[in-house]
């Protein structure tokens, strides 16, 4: 192992103060072929050759010396945080603004491990601040980079990209290679969380390419497990799930338990997305001793995220159930939208699994708020990265455009030169023209969805309308005479919802009729469809189903919906359905007169009292 620049022993004090300089340089920039050992052993070194009485080579070695600090346990981060806090006091009082940015970074990272985030972005922002103030590319490239894995992590993506695009440039004016290319893979990991796989699988390649050339070990591995990860997301899992093995011997060879729990892990939800509960369970199992929820609690709650998972796929719901509770409250406190619609979603299929319909209905309430949050956070996020790289593509115009108008100044062929420089403004202003063709033509698009969804649900429910449900039924009814197999409608309305309109108002009766739309959603089979007819009156489609198994379901439905607790509305207010049921026979030759023994049967149960079942034989 040794330095791109060889290490000698310094002779003269000019000679020193050279190699001193170049020394640390290569220290800052990362440029050395090996691994952690080899440049503790030069930091060390280093050491002895600065001059006790420099303070600022004494701030810029405790710098280095913070960011190498080990903090992989909770009493040896709470360590790297006090150590930081005197290393900074020292470089305030003598003044020395490129100590102070460098330090207050470092310890913002170490806040950031001990999960204090409000903490770590307030050092960032005070980092970025006093490096912008002093005019260091290097520095700004730092926080930014930092500030921007905060918020990826926070999944503020959008700032993320952001501020890894500004930290690219800057790196790349400071012409530190190891940290480009670190930054861009930190863009590629943001592009897979933003959902663009394949244009994050393309910079992790060629950051991947960069760090073989360079045999930079455990960079490389990163790298790879960021690529299976992707991989996962493509819906390559038994890739993915090579690459993670040969990862996992690595870790398990190096003892990193962190290393080895992430693996671990990322094995399991990989596993877990194949259906192969019981080889994710053992994962899981081997991970569990490995992990420390007061150290790493986001850790903590994933792992109890794909636990329940698993258990709720092996039909173990109570204990799902006890996993979700534990990790609920930490991605919630955190605002973690995409893990959070994970384990609220678990939650209320688990909940209604346990019957539990009232807190099933609750969770799924949540679930599809959530869901409404993180559909806004990502047009945004997605808004924001098509400016990033527009005002990219703009750049490279202007970059080019210029290098062209160089050309021409020095170039003697002046006609030669201005028509290429003119064609490179043509290029660049079609390359916009495209963009913005683009532009519009997915907003056409993403309209023309819109008004379709709009058109085929219903507005006050979300349920499938009139239009919508009735040709989900003809589609159930073709497929169930080429199939041979059974097909049943159901149809039901509300009891007396006149009645709840007039003593308690309209609003009164919307609200009824989302709490019962929610309720029979959650009441049905994976394949069964619930739509809207109109006014009060629904429609479910029962694909598979006989008259009998039918007719179980509406009863189910019938008490689910009596079982409706109503005092938030008001302590008087019960609300219950009557239902009719018909099986598709040889005289249904359109869905109205299937229909229509369906409403006969319905007419039936209001004769016979209301909340209740009747069936046409």
């Amino acid at each position: 192992m040794v330095f791109l620049t060889l290490f000698s022993t310094p002779t003269t004090l000019a000679a020193n103060t050279a190699e001193i300089e170049q020394r640390f340089l290569l220290l800052e920039n990362a440029e050395l072929i090996g691994g952690i050992d080899e440049y503790l052993r030069s930091l060390q070194e280093l050491q002895g050759w600065l001059e006790p009485e420099d303070n600022k080579q004494q701030n810029r070695y405790n710098a280095l010396d913070c960011w190498m600090l080990q903090a992989d346990t909770s009493e040896l981060l709470q360590s790297a945080i006090k150590k930081a806090n005197t290393y900074l006091s020292k470089a305030i009082a003598e003044v020395d603004k490129r100590a102070q940015s460098d330090l207050t970074l470092c310890r913002g990272s170490f806040y950031q491990e001990a999960s204090d985030d409000v903490s770590a972005k307030r050092d960032y922002n005070t980092a970025l601040q006093i490096a912008t103030e002093i005019n260091d590319s290097k520095l700004i490239a730092d926080a930014l980079s930092t500030r921007a894995s905060l918020a990826a992590l926070k999944g503020d993506l959008a700032q993320a990209l952001e501020d890894f695009q500004l930290a690219q440039i800057h790196y790349e004016l400071a012409k530190a290679p190891y940290w480009v290319y670190d930054n861009l893979s930190q863009i590629g990991n943001t592009y897979r969380r933003m959902g663009d796989f394949k244009r994050a699988l393309t910079l992790m390649t060629e950051v991947e390419l960069f760090y073989e050339k360079r045999g930079y070990l455990a960079e490389l591995e990163n790298t790879r497990y960021v690529r299976a990860l992707i991989l996962d997301d493509l819906g390559n899992h038994e890739q993915a799930q090579e690459v993670y093995a040969s990862l996992l011997v690595s870790a398990y060879k190096s003892g990193n338990k962190v290393s080895i729990s992430s693996m671990l892990v990322s094995t399991a939800d990989s596993l877990l997305q194949t259906d192969k509960i019981a080889e994710a369970k053992k994962r899981l199992n081997e991970a569990e001793p490995m992990l420390d929820p007061d150290f790493n609690p986001d850790s903590w709650s994933l792992w109890h995220l794909f636990k329940a998972k698993a258990e709720y796929a092996d039909g173990n719901y109570i204990s799902a159930l006890t996993h979700i509770k534990i990790a609920e409250p930490t991605m919630s406190n955190q605002n973690n939208f995409r893990y959070l619609v994970w384990i609220q979603n678990v939650k209320a299929k688990t909940l209604a699994k346990l019957e539990d319909w009232q807190q099933a209905y609750e969770a799924n309430v949540a679930y599809n708020e959530t869901q409404k949050l993180l559909a806004s956070k990502l047009r945004e996020q997605n808004t924001t990265r098509m400016r990033i790289e527009f005002d990219a593509a703009r750049k490279e115009v202007e970059n080019k455009t210029l290098k062209a108008e160089q050309t021409v100044q020095q170039a003697r062929l002046q006609s030669l030169e201005e028509r290429k420089r003119w064609q490179a403004v043509v290029i660049g202003l079609s390359l916009i023209l495209l963009i913005l063709i683009l532009i519009w033509a997915y907003r056409q698009f993403m309209r023309a969805r819109l008004m379709h969804s709009m058109a085929m649900t219903d507005e006050l429910t979300r349920l499938p309308n009139r239009r919508s449900i009735q040709a989900k039924a003809l589609q159930a009814m073709n497929a169930a005479r080429n199939a041979k197999t059974p097909m049943s409608l159901l149809v039901f309305d509300v009891d007396y919802f006149k009645r709840i309109n007039d003593t308690w108002g309209h609003e009164i009766g919307d609200r009824v009729l989302q709490k019962i739309s929610t309720a029979a959603q959650l009441a049905m089979r994976k394949n069964d469809c619930v739509g809207r007819t109109g006014g009060e009156e629904f429609m479910v489609v029962l694909p598979d189903s006989t008259l009998d198994s039918a007719a179980e379901i509406a009863q189910r439905l019938c008490d689910c919906i009596a079982a409706i607790d109503m005092k938030e509305i008001d302590d008087n207010l019960v609300v219950t359905i009557s239902l009719g049921v018909a099986q598709l026979s040889d005289i249904d030759t359109t869905v109205s007169l299937l229909t229509q023994r369906a409403d006969n049967a319905l007419y039936r149960a209001k004769d016979s009292g209301r909340n209740c079942v009747e069936v046409e034989r």
